[in-house]
């Protein structure tokens, strides 16, 4: 078969419809194929880099030498490979094994890029070259339009499951997002907790902890076509998938412990490589902030795909910060610029030595081992991070709230507890545990493997119960689509929150039911600004929209 045949063969196969959408997003997102085998081909070379250099440098080089020896040649150790600890051998074996693993899959997914291209080519009409340019819902609406086709071509008479039903862009979507909408409800509905178990404070997602949620729970919830599993339905199987989760909970503690020093150690290493560069060129983005794992999992609409989630916070990130920056400790702001002068005046006279003596910066030792060049660059570093803390001398003051109404506006989101306070300082506290340094985050990222294993022994175990509860509660089955997060289906008469407009059979006092914050609501309208061809069919859905418009 040629490529565009297996592609229409695919389109049409009932039984793996999830798998195929997902192809065909990652196949638009990833801007072709290309593209995507070359940024494959790149993050696998970047992986090998970071573990080859690491081991070089920890390894084969005998440091006690450097001092003493003048080329490298001297002070590499000979078949080092062998010299390492059984550790390390154990911990280099595990990459080299994921690593060709993941070159084998890029491999192997070679024809499967091939059909999406003649799919999108062939049956769909988007040239390669104008894939970067037609926006997704474009390609939603194609695909909608097609199957209509395929559809008034038989006459109504279905031939298949496949074309059975109409194909909408909710329905593509949620196939899409089936796995990701139900954990976005479980952070929504706070279900998880993800605290260090003794200790009091703010919930702190890692992308290892991450990880392991979506193997735990969402591997345990869904089989291996994505469809989920019908003895979650049944409330007679409640203390079994119980304790079956709480298991797999302990069981990857485990497993996490075991491999937390290799993990640290490479996340180390590749955190390092991987930023030292922007701050040696933009030492101001010491300073800088990011939306934390935890933000993300909290902003993200049901059934927001990735990149229209990253262009909203993209948009919010300049008001977030320039939000953040009007409120200002002019204590430390005096102390900044202290810091900033003294640093500044001593690298100054270490340069202007330098331009006179231009073996100086080698040679003279300022103290014991530490020359004038390792000086150079320890006060150029406190000096860019002292003048990030100092604010421009023309940066107008504007009221906190006035900005953080548009953040919030892009962000589509806020707390209760935040009306009429944007401008204290509690709020901001709030607002910049969502918004972090990111070398605050990154440091969080290390902490979590250690803490990691011990969130998944003592606090996660306790969350099973209520976990099946919701998955049990919270599904729903729709017609040619399967069983989905209500959520995500835009079920407004069992969930609709009536302080949000939203017509609802369901107890206003029951507030178990709906979504915190009005997520639910606020996810379908998004949806529909995305895909503006997209018409609910659910009469309640319509009603609201009529409302809100």
């Amino acid at each position: 078969l040629s490529y565009r045949e297996r592609a229409l063969r695919a389109w049409r196969d009932a039984r793996h419809q999830d798998e195929f959408f997902c192809r065909v997003y990652a196949y638009h997102a990833g801007k072709g194929v290309t593209a995507l085998v070359v940024s494959r081909a790149a993050q696998l070379a970047t992986l090998a880099f970071v573990a080859g250099l690491s081991t070089f440098v920890f390894g084969c080089i005998d440091h006690a030498k450097v001092r003493h020896q003048k080329s490298l040649a001297a002070v590499v150790v000979p078949q080092c490979a062998r010299q390492l600890p059984w550790g390390v051998q154990v911990g280099l074996a595990a990459f080299v094994a994921f690593w060709m693993a993941q070159a084998l899959r890029t491999a192997l997914d070679m024809p499967q890029l091939l059909e999406m291209r003649a799919f999108f080519e062939q049956v769909l009409g988007v040239a390669a070259a104008d894939i970067g340019t037609v926006p997704w819902h474009e390609v939603v609406e194609r695909m909608v339009r097609l199957r209509d086709a395929e559809m008034r071509a038989y006459g109504g008479v279905a031939r298949s499951r496949v074309l059975a039903h109409r194909l909408t862009a909710a329905g593509v979507v949620n196939r899409i997002m089936r796995r990701e909408n139900y954990m976005l409800a479980l952070f929504n509905k706070e279900l998880l907790d993800i605290r260090v178990p003794g200790l009091l404070g703010p919930h702190v997602l890692t992308k290892a902890l991450e990880w392991n949620l979506s193997f735990c729970v969402m591997n345990y919830l869904f089989d291996e076509r994505g469809q989920l599993r019908r003895r979650f339905l049944r409330e007679s199987n409640r203390a079994v998938l119980s304790e079956g989760l709480r298991r797999r909970f302990r069981f990857m503690a485990a497993i996490n412990l075991m491999f937390a020093p290799f993990i640290v150690a490479f996340l180390a290493l590749y955190g390092f490589f991987r930023h030292f560069e922007q701050l040696y060129r933009e030492p101001g983005t010491l300073a800088s902030r990011a939306f934390t794992p935890y933000a993300r999992c909290k902003l993200r609409n049901f059934n927001e795909v990735p990149h229209a989630f990253h262009r909203r916070l993209a948009a919010a990130h300049p008001k977030a910060t320039l939000y953040l920056a009007q409120f200002r400790n002019y204590a430390l702001i005096a102390v900044a610029r202290l810091v900033a002068f003294v640093a500044g005046a001593f690298a100054a006279l270490l340069l202007l030595f330098t331009v006179f003596d231009n073996e100086l910066s080698l040679e003279f030792e300022v103290t014991r081992h530490r020359t004038v060049l390792f000086y150079i660059g320890l006060f150029s570093a406190v000096l860019a991070a002292a003048r990030s803390a100092v604010p421009a001398d023309d940066q107008e003051y504007l009221h906190p709230a006035w900005i953080i109404r548009d953040a919030l506006e892009d962000l589509q989101y806020m707390d209760p507890a935040w009306r009429g306070n944007l401008h204290s300082t509690r709020v901001r506290s709030e607002f910049s545990a969502l918004f972090s340094y990111k070398l605050l985050i990154f440091a969080h990222e290390l902490l979590g493997v250690i803490t990691t294993p011990f969130i998944m022994l003592f606090s996660l175990p306790d969350c099973a119960e209520r976990l099946v509860d919701f998955f049990r509660d919270f599904t729903v089955h729709e017609p040619g689509l399967g069983y989905v997060c209500s959520f995500a289906a835009f079920d407004f008469e069992r969930h609709g929150n009536v302080h949000f407009s939203a017509p609802t059979r369901a107890d206003p006092r029951d507030a178990r039911m709906a979504s915190n914050n009005g997520k639910m609501e606020q996810s379908f309208l998004a949806f529909k600004a995305d895909y503006p061809d997209w018409h609910p069919r659910d009469q309640a859905a319509s009603i609201f929209l009529q409302r809100a418009e």
